[in-house]
């Protein structure tokens, strides 16, 4: 049993319906590169309020953004998950990750953009680099924990 949330992780995607409404179908993304699963977040815009002098009378922040990437070996044989027109993705997509071990906290994008760019190299062969940017949901945070049922 694991302590962290580590190792090969399980990716699910669904397409969000009319209104947003949660998938009704997941779809179980193929072979993930290793090490190319990566959940990136960038802080949110600090503003300060200064006065005279440079000291800070006050400050906030705005709220952090969230993106999902992960890079998909190309075999042979394979379709896209997730179809583009040149990387560009319709519809919102919703993401979720379950850790190797299932006890410990994956988590969950109810609602992204989803962005594909297609990479080749004499080591790897061709790849499909997926980005999920996320975005605000109907309810909740844009990131949210997730451990499977």
């Amino acid at each position: 049993m694991a302590v962290l949330s580590w190792g090969k992780p399980k990716v699910e995607v669904g397409l969000l319906g009319p209104a947003d409404a949660a998938p009704t179908t997941w779809i179980v993304m193929p072979a993930i590169a290793q090490n190319t699963a990566k959940l990136n977040t960038e802080q949110g815009n600090k503003t300060e309020a200064l006065e005279e002098g440079g000291g800070v009378i006050d400050s906030r922040t705005d709220k952090s953004k969230y993106t999902f990437e992960l890079e998909l070996f190309v075999k042979r044989g394979d379709t896209k998950p997730i179809n583009d027109d040149d990387g560009i993705v319709s519809g919102n997509y919703a993401v979720r990750l379950t850790p190797e071990d299932k006890e410990t906290n994956g988590f969950i994008f109810d609602k992204t953009n989803v962005s594909v760019m297609e990479t080749w190299s004499s080591a790897d062969g061709g790849r499909w680099k997926y980005t999920f940017a996320g975005l605000v949901p109907a309810t909740g945070k844009i990131l949210k924990p997730y451990k499977a049922p």
